[in-house]
């Protein structure tokens, strides 16, 4: 028969002290793209041994949000989203097509 663990021991060191959000609060102090080295040594300055893989899967539920689902990437080259890309789309229907959108960008350019 399997052991039972209460609510209260789930997740916590022998200390008392929830390991993941210890994980947390070294990834706010040395940023998301730690390494899992780094953060382990941050843990063992708290007497708490924690390994990289369990470092690896908490990064990576924090670069996904808390809705557990994975982020849909809207960036393409140069920093421009979907959304800004649509825009000019639309902007340039307006105008007469892509082409004389160019031009008038040109312009405006030269003016500045």
């Amino acid at each position: 028969m399997p052991k039972a663990v209460t609510a209260a021991k789930r997740g916590r060191s022998k200390a008392g002290v929830n390991k993941a959000q210890l994980v947390r609060e070294a990834f706010e102090k040395l940023g998301i793209d730690a390494s899992a080295k780094d953060v382990q040594a941050a843990c063992d300055a708290h007497g708490v041994k924690i390994a990289p893989a369990q470092i690896s899967n908490i990064r990576t539920k924090l670069k996904e949000g808390r809705s557990g689902r994975k982020v849909v990437k809207t960036t393409v080259v140069g920093g421009v989203t979907a959304k800004e890309l649509i825009q000019v789309r639309i902007m340039a229907e307006k105008v007469g097509g892509i082409a004389r959108a160019k031009e008038l960008l040109d312009i405006l350019h030269r003016l500045r």
